[in-house]
C-alpha cells in the first residue's frame, strides 16, 4: 500500500550542508534546497550502485587458441577487480562528498537494491530480458528515506493545513567539516499537497524528477469478524486440514496444463541438444525458436503460480478474519525437502544403492508445490496485522497421538488417511486428528485452555 502526493516546494533550515571538497581541497557548503535535494539523490544512487556492482553475473571463458567458449564463470557486475563492499561509515570516510548524507537514506539502499535485484531476475526468467543493471542519473533523480520516529527522527510528516503538510528530513555535518560560526544540524522541509489523511508509513520515496513523494504505508489491519481458535495441519493430499473438520485444497494444474508443460520441456531439451551440436553451449541462448518455447513455458507456468498464490492470499485472509489464534506445526521445510545423498554399492563398483531417492524426490515436489513456507509466512503477517496470534508448536507425534486419550503409538495410523487409536478405539481422519492435537498443544502453550 502506498500514497502518492505532489511536492509543492522545499526549504532549508539550519546549518549550511557540507557537500565535500573541490579539486583544490577546499570545503564546499550550500544552503540552496534544490542543490541539496540533487545531492541527496546522487548519494543514494551512488550507494545503490556500490551494492549492485557486487552482484554476480555469468561470463564465458573462451579458449585462447580457438576462441570457443569452454566454460562459464561468475564475476561481479563491477568487474573482476572490484573491491569488497564498504560499510556506510567506510563509504562516508572514503567519499567525503557522501559524509553528510543521513544514515536513514544510505541504509535504505540495502533493502531496495536486494528487492529490485531478485524481482529483476524473476522478470528475466519469466518474460525475458537482461540482468538488472545500474541506476543512471539520466533516467531520473530520487531517493528513499526510512521513517525514524526518534527525537531527531527522519522522514516525519506533519499536517500543516487541511490539504497541506511537510515531510522533514534531518541531517548533520560530519565532525571537522562544520562551517565556522554555524551549528552542525540541518533540515530539509519538503512541502507536499495531501488530499486524504496519511496512514502509518515505513518510508518515503522521493521522485525529484517529477516532483512526487510516495508514502509506503503499513499494511491495513484485517477486520476480524469472529474470535475463533483453529489448529491447522499442512499435508500433501489435503493442503490444509482444520481442527473443525474442514479440508482446504490448493488448486492444482489441470491434466492439459501438465501435459503441455511436459511437452514444452521436452521440446526445449531437443532444441538445446540441436543448438549445442551446431554452435556450442552459447548457441541455445541465441536461438529464436528456443526463446519462443521458453516464453510459452514461462507464461503457462506463471499462470499456475499466480492461481496458487491467489488461493493462498484468499485462504489466509479468511482464516485470519475468523480466528484470533491460529496454531501450526513448527516445520523446517528446507531440511525436510533435502535430497538424500547416494551411497556407493560395495559389491558393484561405480553403482549406487537404492536409498529411496525417487520416492523422496516425489515427496519433496509435493511439499514444495503446496507452499508450506509461504502459507506460514502469510498467516504470520495477517495475524500480526489484525492483533491475532500465530502459535507454532512442536511437530513430534502430532500424527500418532490420540486426541481423545492422548495415547501415542505408531500403530494408531492404519493408513495415510485413517487414524484408529489402539487403546480407546477413537477413529477419525488422520489429518483432522493431527490438527486437533496441534490446537490442544497451542492452548496449553499459551495458557488458553487444556488439550
Amino acid at each position: 500500500m502506498s500514497q502518492k502526493v505532489r511536492i509543492d516546494g522545499v526549504k532549508h533550515v539550519g546549518a549550511s550542508v557540507f557537500l565535500g571538497v573541490d579539486h583544490c581541497g577546499n570545503p564546499r557548503w550550500t544552503r540552496n534546497p534544490e542543490r541539496i535535494m540533487v545531492w541527496l539523490c546522487d548519494g543514494w544512487r551512488s550507494r545503490f550502485n556500490q551494492r549492485r556492482e557486487q552482484r554476480p553475473r555469468s561470463t564465458p571463458v573462451k579458449d585462447d587458441v580457438t576462441g570457443e567458449i569452454t566454460d562459464w564463470t561468475e564475476e561481479p557486475l563491477g568487474g573482476p577487480d572490484i573491491l569488497p563492499l564498504m560499510s556506510d561509515s567506510q563509504a562516508r570516510t572514503s567519499c567525503l562528498w557522501m559524509a553528510g548524507i543521513p544514515s536513514a537514506i544510505l541504509a535504505s539502499t540495502n533493502r531496495i537494491e536486494n528487492t529490485e535485484w531478485f524481482a529483476g531476475l524473476k522478470r528475466k526468467k519469466t518474460s525475458g530480458g537482461r540482468v538488472p543493471g545500474f541506476k543512471s542519473r539520466h533516467r531520473g533523480l530520487g531517493f528513499v528515506c526510512w521513517r525514524n520516529a526518534s527525537k531527531t527522527g527522519n522522514a516525519l510528516f506533519h499536517q500543516t493545513g487541511r490539504k497541506s503538510g511537510v515531510v522533514v528530513i534531518t541531517g548533520m555535518n560530519p565532525t571537522g567539516w562544520v562551517k565556522p560560526g554555524e551549528k552542525a544540524h540541518w533540515r530539509i522541509v519538503i512541502h507536499v499537497r495531501v488530499s486524504q489523511p496519511i496512514r502509518s508509513y515505513t518510508s518515503v520515496h522521493v521522485d525529484w524528477t517529477h516532483r512526487m513523494l510516495v508514502f509506503v504505508n503499513m499494511p491495513l489491519p484485517l477486520p476480524r469478524t469472529e474470535n475463533g481458535e483453529v489448529g491447522i495441519d499442512r499435508g500433501c493430499v489435503h493442503t490444509l486440514a482444520l481442527s473443525d473438520g474442514t479440508f482446504m485444497d490448493m488448486p492444482k494444474p489441470s491434466k492439459a496444463e501438465l501435459k503441455r508443460l511436459k511437452h514444452l520441456q521436452r521440446k526445449m531439451s531437443r532444441q538445446d541438444r540441436v543448438n549445442e551440436a551446431r554452435g556450442g553451449r552459447i548457441a541455445k541462448f541465441e536461438s529464436k525458436r528456443r526463446r519462443k518455447t521458453l516464453s510459452e513455458f514461462n507464461a503457462l507456468n506463471s499462470r499456475i503460480i499466480r492461481r496458487r498464490n491467489d488461493w493462498i492470499e484468499k485462504t489466509t485472509t479468511s482464516l485470519a478474519k475468523a480466528d484470533i489464534l491460529v496454531a501450526m506445526e513448527d516445520l523446517d521445510v528446507k531440511a525436510m525437502t533435502k535430497r538424500p545423498k547416494p551411497r556407493p554399492d560395495p559389491a558393484k563398483p561405480g553403482q549406487y544403492l537404492h536409498n529411496g531417492a525417487r520416492a523422496k524426490a516425489g515427496l519433496n515436489r509435493s511439499i514444495l508445490s503446496n507452499n508450506w513456507s509461504r502459507l506460514m509466512t502469510r498467516f504470520k503477517d495477517k495475524m500480526d496485522a489484525n492483533g491475532g496470534r500465530l502459535v507454532l508448536v512442536p511437530a513430534a507425534y502430532t500424527s500418532q497421538a490420540c486426541h481423545k486419550c492422548g495415547h501415542v503409538a505408531k500403530g494408531n495410523r492404519e493408513s495415510q488417511a485413517v487414524f484408529k487409536c489402539v487403546r480407546c478405539g477413537y477413529r477419525a481422519n488422520a489429518d483432522i486428528n493431527a490438527a486437533k492435537n496441534i490446537l490442544g498443544r497451542a492452548l496449553i502453550q499459551t495458557g488458553g485452555g487444556t488439550a
